[in-house]
């Protein structure tokens, strides 16, 4: 009798301690998604005529971080592309998550387009699970420019992006238990698009314009 009464007080302690921490436990995660999309300008004109302008972009992109995939004089087209970091061109909003538990409080602020991101997110709903995320985007920025002649001693030049956007995210619990995935999504100059699902992470992201200006004003001459 004496043996059985211990092991119900054991299991009461044991009960209240978990009641204890779990009281103890708090979270909330926010993701605010980006602006609306700015209209912006992905064409300059160059007081140049077509050779002049062909002579000067040339060693201009080279100089450059930019890969020179394609150049065709004749149709006054180069092809471009960047791959690294969205940050610098992509914005995907911003993700807040806060934690506290018994190792104390934790508040993750980042943007959602961040090339690598580790937190943690605290889901009250399932009894305070505590999760930790490894996060990771990518882009591959692949870009046309159009030299256009307008007049003799006057081109249009006009960068078009298409962008391609990778998010790679493995969630794991605190019993070890883990689950990744990993989804592309793709849009153009001025546009955006959404990534399936609502994980914990940013799921809306838009292109700031920011490629296109920096590869015209390269050629601007400002750069």
């Amino acid at each position: 009798m004496e043996g059985k009464k211990r092991r119900k007080i054991n299991l009461f302690l044991l009960l209240t301690l978990s009641v204890s921490i779990l009281a103890g436990c708090a979270g909330k995660f926010d993701y605010s998604p980006p602006p609306s999309i700015a209209p912006t300008n992905n064409s300059v004109m160059i007081e140049k005529n077509k050779d002049e302008v062909w002579k000067t972009i040339v060693p201009a992109l080279g100089k450059n971080f930019f890969v020179i995939n394609n150049l065709d004089k004749e149709s006054g087209i180069i092809n471009l592309s960047y791959s690294g970091d969205p940050e610098k061109y992509i914005d995907c909003g911003t993700i807040n998550s806060y934690v506290k538990n018994a190792r104390g409080e934790r508040t993750y602020n980042f943007p959602a387009s961040s090339a690598q991101q580790t937190y943690e997110v605290m889901d009250m709903k399932q009894s305070g699970g505590l999760f930790w995320i490894d996060r990771k985007m990518n882009l591959e920025g692949r870009m046309n420019l159009i030299i256009e002649e307008i007049e003799p001693s006057k081109c249009l030049i006009t960068a078009n992006t298409k962008y391609i956007l990778t998010k790679s995210v493995n969630m794991r619990n605190v019993q070890g238990a883990s689950k990744s995935s990993t989804d592309t999504i793709s849009f153009n100059s001025g546009q955006g698009a959404s990534f399936p699902g609502a994980s914990f992470g940013g799921t809306v992201c838009n292109a700031t314009g920011a490629f296109e200006k920096e590869v015209l004003s390269v050629l601007l001459g400002k750069n």
